[in-house]
């Protein structure tokens, strides 16, 4: 584990929130379109080709979307008796989770390898950019989501996972060159950005850090407390171990994704709840996964 990588995850997440607060203008969608489209894809390629994968994809395929389909049927159960609109939001933000900006940076700091935590995330951004979309305008009142589900249909990170894949048995060869090296650096680029513009995404306000209000208040029982248990059936059902099972645990301690406030403002769900369901679930996730780490369970 390295000191200066667990080190970096606090500092750049309150750069983040430094920036933000004082700096009011600042166009944070530069730095998303910059990850997303340069940086992210980049990872992706380069970790896809190099990864040394001891499970198969399908077994990654499977147990993601199994474990999102428990989410969904526990927040279902959960938010019973509640109206359309908030019983979206609080299955919405249950099941669809930060699986990008905030576990690859933990998972990068503990065990220096992104290759596991990238095929588990693939499911989710897929899952995540079509049904959850599709769920989302059918819960709210936003409109057809088909040119929200087009444009994630072409998701450079996607692309470039499935362009690394497709390379590996041509590229193996080039893995030890410096230019593939550099390549490397530009994609792990990726973890540090993304802890900078979580920061700057963390909503800061009075109303932000409450839980008191019932959406926010199960979308975080869901997320931090349900779905651990729920991976954790996962993990003993299936048998996993070592750095598989340690991936899969940390990123179902994540919290609701960032972006589910721009797809719950889009379309007309509970935006308050889902910013509720951010700023503080992000930082005991944090302190979550840190106190594992410690305690030896990770």
């Amino acid at each position: 584990m390295d000191v200066l990588k667990i080190a970096l995850i606090p500092i750049l997440l309150f750069a983040g929130m430094g920036i933000r607060a004082l700096w009011r203008g600042v166009r944070w969608r530069y730095l998303q379109i910059f990850i997303l489209y340069f940086t992210y894809p980049v990872l992706m390629f380069t970790e896809m080709v190099k990864a040394n994968l001891t499970f198969s994809l399908l077994e990654a395929v499977i147990l993601s979307i199994g474990y999102m389909a428990l989410c969904f049927a526990v927040s279902s159960i959960t938010s019973r008796g509640m109206d359309r609109r908030d019983r979206g939001t609080v299955i919405f933000n249950s099941t669809f989770f930060n699986s990008m900006f905030l576990p690859f940076p933990i998972i990068y700091a503990f065990y220096g390898d992104l290759s596991v935590a990238l095929v588990f995330s693939l499911p989710f951004m897929v899952v995540h950019n079509t049904l959850g979309v599709y769920l989302a305008a059918r819960w709210g009142d936003g409109g057809s989501p088909r040119k929200a589900i087009a444009e994630s249909m072409t998701f450079p990170p996607i692309l470039a996972l499935a362009a690394g894949l497709l390379a590996r048995p041509f590229l193996c060869g080039y893995v030890s060159t410096p230019q593939f090296s550099l390549a490397s650096s530009i994609g792990t680029l990726t973890v540090y950005l993304s802890l900078v513009f979580a920061g700057l995404m963390i909503p800061l306000s009075g109303e932000s850090v409450t839980l008191r209000k019932r959406v926010p208040a199960l979308i975080t029982l869901n997320r931090l407390v349900l779905s651990p248990v729920l991976s954790v059936l996962i993990i003993l059902v299936f048998g996993l171990n070592g750095v598989l099972r340690n991936t899969f645990l940390i990123m179902a301690f994540m919290p609701t994704a960032f972006t589910n406030v721009i797809i719950a403002s889009r379309f007309r769900l509970d935006v308050e709840g889902t910013v509720q369901s951010v700023f503080v679930p992000t930082f005991i996730s944090i302190a979550a996964a840190f106190l594992l780490r410690f305690l030896g369970l990770l």
